[in-house]
């Protein structure tokens, strides 16, 4: 088995960059894991739509970074405190590993630093009824990828305000994350480290893919990563642009009376909007229709769409606001940080 090592990155766009880059590494038969843990980020599945899993406004005020991987499943917050690990698998003549078989080396550890861990249908770890590990698979070039999340001491409070959607979502056709409850391991055993479990980690996955070969990554191989990570995971088309169909419902009351839209985007475009007006609203307002379809869901897009329509020069101070109004929280060019 080969242990990679990530050199301490924190990045959560370097380490999923990372794990997109493992999947093409010629390891012949070797399984290859890769633990890792990130400065706080949330983490959204390959089908999910931002706006319905996240307090995307709430992210840019504490600087968190909103990242899409590239496997499936639910939306996880990450942070000092939780442990990510990754355990990719060649096919060879074998059917892909099931979740259930990749996470028991997980299992098996936390039952021998003592904790009774149960697996659910879902294949998350459970203590007490409570989720502390979920996982999800992705399959390319005759490779399975599970990774998953092991919250050991993480900032349970932070998870659960960025974790409540701040948009009015009312259509999608996404896969929204199933809420559970959970906890932390150092609930259960308070003497636990993110060190001590990764520790204890290694010589688990160990005793079922064979014995640890670690191996350091070359320099060309981070450029590589790297350049992928800004490519892709930071890019607006990946993390925002790829989500599925939806309509966002946004309202707003200026000084000429209240105002509603509801605007359909997929793959991030928005296809049509339909705009609730009141009597007293500016000749001309119903043009943004026309200024909108067809520019992309953010900011910068959507700026450019009622410049076009002229309408800043006819209505009062309030077009200032026509942006923010039609922008739901997170409709920015750029959603994650530099690397």
């Amino acid at each position: 088995m080969l242990l990679i090592d990530n050199r301490s990155e924190k990045n959560a766009v370097v380490n999923l960059a990372l794990e997109e880059f493992l999947m093409g590494f010629p390891s012949g038969e070797e399984a290859i894991l890769l633990l890792y843990v990130n400065d706080p980020a949330v983490v959204i599945g390959r089908n999910q739509i931002p706006y319905v899993e996240a307090n995307l406004q709430r992210l840019q005020q504490k600087q968190v970074l909103l990242v899409r991987r590239l496997s499936g499943g639910g939306t996880v917050y990450q942070d000092s405190g939780n442990v990510n690990f990754s355990l990719i698998e060649p096919r060879g003549k074998r059917p892909f590993v099931s979740p259930g078989e990749a996470l028991r080396p997980v299992q098996t550890c936390l039952r021998a630093l003592g904790l009774p861990v149960q697996m659910s249908k879902r294949y998350d770890l459970l203590l007490e009824g409570m989720k502390i590990t979920g996982t999800a698979q992705y399959r390319a070039q005759g490779k399975c990828l599970t990774h998953g999340t092991l919250l050991v001491s993480a900032d349970l409070n932070r998870l659960r305000r960025l974790l409540v959607p701040d948009s009015d979502v009312p259509f999608f056709r996404g896969r929204p994350s199933v809420p559970s409850p959970v906890t932390n391991v150092i609930e259960f055993q308070p003497e636990l480290t993110v060190d001590k479990v990764c520790r204890a980690l290694i010589p688990a996955f160990a005793s079922v893919h064979g014995r640890t070969n670690p191996l350091a990554l070359q320099s060309a191989d981070w450029t590589a990563v790297r350049r992928l990570a800004a490519s892709k995971y930071c890019s607006w088309e990946w993390t925002v642009g790829r989500s599925p169909e939806f309509s966002i419902r946004r309202k707003a009351v200026f000084s000429w009376g209240p105002c509603e839209a509801l605007i359909g985007v997929r793959r991030g475009i928005i296809g049509g909007v339909d705009l609730v007006l009141p009597d007293g609203a500016p000749p001309g307002l119903d043009r943004l229709r026309e200024g909108l379809e067809g520019r992309c869901y953010r900011t910068d897009d959507v700026a450019a769409g009622i410049r076009e329509t002229g309408l800043p020069e006819h209505v009062s101070g309030d077009a200032a606001y026509l942006s923010e109004w039609l922008c739901a929280p997170g409709a920015l060019g750029g959603v994650s940080s530099p690397v």
